[in-house]
């Protein structure tokens, strides 16, 4: 299996569990690494044999933009569910960064990882 990979997504949500929180979009950071065959596309170069990185990420600033989540867990599992929706992903290794939400801290974050035998 091979590795399609996306770093640094720039992402903005409302997200979090205190009120001063809730009161703004957030900057949030995805990292994804997606288990994908891309013998197809190398034989073919034709997108319709890729994963189309492009879409899919504009799909994910969308869910997060449109997301009203407390918990970064929650967010980042909307966001495994949508990668996985691609049937061609059999498998996304996922990290979700808030930057800046504890002092002391450059980020915090979830690391989620999901393979399609897991989608019900």
């Amino acid at each position: 299996m091979d590795t399609v990979f996306l770093e640094r997504l720039s992402l903005r949500s409302v997200i979090g569990v205190h009120k001063w929180e809730r009161a703004f979009a957030q900057h949030l950071a995805l990292d994804l690494a997606l288990s994908v065959d891309t013998r197809p596309a190398a034989a073919s170069d034709a997108l319709d044999d890729a994963v189309d990185y492009a879409a899919l990420s504009e799909q994910l600033v969308q869910i997060a933009a449109g997301a009203d989540c407390q918990l970064i867990e929650t967010l980042a599992a909307r966001l495994a569910d949508a990668v996985l929706a691609n049937p061609a992903v059999q498998r996304v290794e996922l990290v979700l960064r808030k930057p800046g939400a504890l002092p002391g801290a450059r980020s915090v974050g979830v690391k989620l990882v999901r393979s399609q035998s897991e989608v019900p």
